[in-house]
């Protein structure tokens, strides 16, 4: 900790450049959260959009985001990560105060894709710069914070974004998110005034780093589990969580909303330490990846159980933060999938990883809109409500990946936070 508080003082300019690309980063999640899943019933009352419709603005954001992430990672790479966001920046700033002026579902879903593109090259940004800084001793530290504050963004995208369209409209509220987002952005290109620019690599952009990641086995086997766990908890946090409660249980919006934001707060609580944890555990990151998948798997069958015995709300809100418990050690499964490759390919192991998951969960959006709306349900004041046997279906369905998963978690190796190579794989 003394070695990272001299690097912060050290690196007060780069912090200039850091804050405001943190918080972009921030804005970014914010985004992905508030839209669709906490004004899904506000879409489909005030734009008549099925679930399929609905799921498709979120998945059209997060496709987006997904396949960028190998081209950002090279571009990190080559260029650094400021200039790779002074492009990014701008198409973010554009999809996301554009999206809540239109109507027509091309337009929402255009602008959606648009702000996705430009959201997919802050994460990798912020890595390649989080070690350029800091340096590796303090890396994990310090994306425990990235991460706590990106969820952070997330968190506003549930109760608080809520509370507010109780107020004013949804349009209003996404309109203003969308205006601090260009303010953030102009802070960010202020602070890249100050900061010296990083050299541009020699050579041309190549796959190749990512080749080595892919041609490795242990790759795939974190990746698989790393994504299981991460997509049926965002699609909880941010496509149907809310929706499930409000029409099974017979939620509130305002209390639903309340628990997507309690769920949120805990994943954060748990990113933020989870990386200290394992550095006490003398950086061990095995035992954490099978407690994770163990819970992920266990809160699947007694949410399956809850829905069959029709179990009281608190049932549902305590797996629900069971599931954020389990997401909240996706910076272990991040650190994990750079360490059985080397430090050469680091951002793109990052890079893969981050692609994965949020295709799973485009993916998955789009499967869960289909099953629900495959159903059927009951119109009222505009919105559907679907029935039990949908959601029984669909927890029934989940507990095939997170089986798996626990499975495949016994054959990841233990790094103990060193690289077991050290120039490709």
């Amino acid at each position: 900790m003394p070695y990272l508080i001299r690097s912060i003082l050290k690196n007060r300019g780069a912090m200039l450049l850091f804050v405001p690309l943190l918080l972009l980063y921030a804005s970014s999640y914010f985004q992905r959260t508030a839209v669709p899943g906490t004004i899904f019933s506000q879409l489909q009352a005030d734009l008549g959009l099925n679930a399929f419709q609905i799921a498709g603005i979120g998945a059209s954001f997060v496709y987006i985001y997904a396949l960028s992430q190998l081209v950002v990672g090279m571009l990190a790479d080559k260029y650094g990560g400021a200039r790779v966001v002074t492009a990014g920046g701008i198409l973010f700033c554009a999809g996301t105060f554009i999206f809540p002026l239109l109507d027509n579902l091309c337009g929402l879903y255009f602008c959606r894709m648009l702000a996705g593109l430009g959201a997919s090259t802050m994460y990798l940004s912020l890595v390649k710069e989080t070690d350029h800084i800091f340096g590796h001793k303090n890396y994990a530290v310090i994306m425990g914070a990235v991460y706590f504050v990106g969820y952070g963004g997330g968190l506003f995208g549930t109760l608080p974004f809520e509370r507010l369209i109780e107020y004013f409209s949804w349009r209003s509220v996404l309109l203003g998110s969308g205006i601090l987002s260009i303010i953030l952005y102009c802070f960010f290109l202020l602070g890249k005034r100050n900061v010296p620019a990083s050299e541009i690599s020699g050579g041309k952009l190549s796959f190749a780093p990512f080749l080595k990641v892919v041609r490795n086995p242990y790759s795939w086997v974190i990746l698989y589990c790393a994504t299981v766990n991460f997509a049926i908890y965002f699609i909880i946090q941010t496509v149907f969580g809310k929706k499930f409660l409000e029409d099974f249980t017979g939620m509130s919006s305002s209390k639903a909303a309340a628990c997507i934001f309690s769920l949120t707060c805990v994943c954060m609580a748990v990113l933020f330490t989870s990386s200290m944890i394992s550095r006490l555990m003398r950086n061990r990151r095995k035992p954490l990846i099978l407690f994770s998948t163990a819970l992920c798997l266990l809160n699947t069958i007694l949410m399956t159980l809850a829905i069959y015995f029709e179990f009281n709300g608190t049932v549902f809100a305590v797996c629900y933060l069971l599931y954020a418990v389990a997401s909240g050690f996706s910076v272990i499964f991040s650190m994990s999938e750079q360490e059985v490759n080397s430090p050469d390919t680091m951002t793109q192991a990052t890079g893969f990883i981050n692609m994965i998951n949020y295709l799973a969960v485009a993916v998955f959006s789009i499967l869960v809109g289909i099953l629900l709306d495959s159903f059927g349900g009951q119109q009222v004041n505009g919105a559907v409500i679907y029935s039990k046997q949908a959601y029984l279906t669909l927890f029934l369905l989940l507990m095939i990946p997170a089986a798996t998963s626990f499975l495949a978690s016994f054959f990841i190796p233990e790094t103990r936070g060193k690289y077991l190579h050290h120039s490709g794989v």
